[in-house]
């Protein structure tokens, strides 16, 4: 059994929390018995921006050899969190001073071809709290969603075509009744999944359900308040801004105006009364934005990088970060992102150990064709080219030992790089598909991204940014003149 996706260093727990502590306010407990998972760091996560999405750690929980464990780590406030699980994601709510006696769900590891498939969505299901008095909160959430899940389900056609505010009052009321459950954040859920349930009936006045979650704090860390937000908000900008509004925000990002000036110019329609969710709303339909094409990339991620200073709240300016960060990633003229893997032979090898020539950075599957017939070709240009290209390849085999084997039978004398230690370079080199190519200059910045397929123009393409970026030196440091005289 494989549990890579799940491994983590030991040291993480040095710098979460404590074995066997006992809880306190300001901290959470996990103890249990999941001798599947023996052995290994399962991470909680949780997300830090739910847009995009972006992710950070809470805790990584290690299990000992037989099975059990018991850890303690500190937590400030309720906190959604989810650890994967092979082919489970497994959710939760914490808790600052409870105890979890945690049920993990039977380990299924992820095919092969699920594994390399970006888009696999994982089955999400509950984590188990076995201790009934811990429970509370997580056992109100679950049975609260799945009334208001089943309740859509099979009326939301009716209420939409209908308008419905009738039958939508009743079963608010209903269930508003029923789940009287005192707790501020079960609370907030609530009132938020409420604006999911009326949106059927009112989809001819969403400006109101608008209203209503303006007049709301921002839930930063309550998924519910950004479900509703991506229904009402998502493809909002700029056209959903009132008629007389809409010109005057247009022309303050043409200009390049300070973020500020733009929101100052979005919360002229009267609609926006909150500054910090205002804010919200224009750096999200920036970052639409960028991936339609409707505004210049380098406005948008001009304005992006002046919200991470100029925006009103800490959050909002770590949110325009990372906005910033994921549109401008891959770029080229941008650093390419290092790595460090093991090699064919067993050595740790490094995006930087290749600096000083440029690098032809593909990525493959030893079983896939199109990346078998690749390598044919690659292993001309490497005869004819490795004095100024390097190529690595980057193999994603389930396993050390087939890319071992492979190089083994194979005459390629170049590097090959196994994926396992770092499986997140997918994720960093947005691969959706194998082969996939990279141009990174001898500084180790991107200069084809991405880059065309060794069968395609790729020499000629090659030659082009080669001689560009040797003019590009030379203007840069120019030879010192020799005189007569020395």
């Amino acid at each position: 059994m494989t549990l890579k996706t799940i491994l983590i260093a030991c040291c993480l727990s040095l710098a979460f929390g404590t074995i066997g502590a006992q809880g306190s306010p300001d901290s959470t407990r996990f103890y249990g018995h999941a001798p599947e998972y023996a052995g290994v760091h399962i991470v909680f996560e949780t997300y830090t921006n739910f847009l995009i999405p972006s992710t950070s750690p809470v805790v990584s929980v290690p299990i000992n050899d037989d099975g059990t464990f018991d850890f303690t780590f500190p937590l400030s406030e309720t906190t959604f969190a989810f650890a994967d699980l092979g082919r489970f994601r497994a959710t939760i709510y914490l808790e600052p001073g409870q105890s979890y006696q945690l049920v993990f769900p039977p380990f299924q590891p992820k095919t092969e071809v699920e594994r390399l498939n970006p888009h696999f969505q994982q089955e999400e299901v509950l984590l188990g709290i076995a201790n009934a008095e811990s429970r509370l909160l997580n056992r109100n959430m679950a049975e609260f969603d799945a009334e208001l899940d089943f309740f859509l389900s099979e009326n939301a056609l009716q209420l939409f075509l209908q308008s419905d505010t009738t039958r939508t009052r009743e079963f608010q009321s209903a269930l508003n009744k029923k789940y009287s459950f005192d707790h501020p954040v079960f609370h907030r859920h609530k009132q938020l999944s409420f604006l999911k349930l009326w949106q059927p009936a009112m989809r001819r006045q969403e400006r109101q359900l608008m209203a209503d979650l303006m007049n709301r704090p921002v839930a930063y860390h309550l998924p519910i308040y950004w479900d509703v937000f991506n229904s009402l908000f998502k493809g909002f900008f700029p056209g959903g801004f009132s008629r007389e509004v809409r010109p005057e925000i247009l022309g303050s990002i043409g200009q390049r105006r300070p973020f500020h000036q733009i929101v100052d110019s979005a919360m002229q329609d009267t609609l926006f009364t909150n500054r910090t969710l205002t804010e919200i709303v224009i750096l999200h339909g920036l970052y639409e934005a960028f991936y339609n094409k409707t505004l210049t990339e380098a406005t948008i991620l001009h304005i992006l990088q002046n919200a991470h200073t100029d925006a009103s709240t800490q959050q909002n300016r770590e949110m325009a970060r990372q906005f910033y960060q994921k549109t401008s990633s891959l770029r080229p003229g941008t650093e390419a992102p290092d790595f460090q893997l093991t090699d064919a032979k067993g050595k740790e090898k490094r995006l930087k150990d290749y600096r000083g020539k440029f690098v032809y950075l593909n990525f493959i599957h030893t079983q896939n064709y199109a990346c078998q017939k690749d390598l044919m070709v690659l292993e001309q240009f490497y005869r004819g080219m490795r004095k100024e290209l390097e190529i690595v390849t980057i193999v994603l085999d389930e396993s050390y030992e087939s890319m071992e084997r492979f190089v083994k039978n194979h005459p390629y004398k170049w590097d090959f790089l196994h994926f396992a230690n770092a499986p997140q370079i997918l994720e960093t080199y947005n691969i959706m598909a194998v082969p996939a190519y990279y141009l990174i200059n001898p500084h180790g910045q991107l200069s084809l991204s991405p880059a065309p397929a060794p069968e395609e123009n790729f020499r000629e393409r090659f030659a082009e940014h080669f001689i560009e970026f040797q003019r590009e030196e030379l203007r840069r440091n120019p030879p010192q003149e020799r005189s007569i005289f020395r």
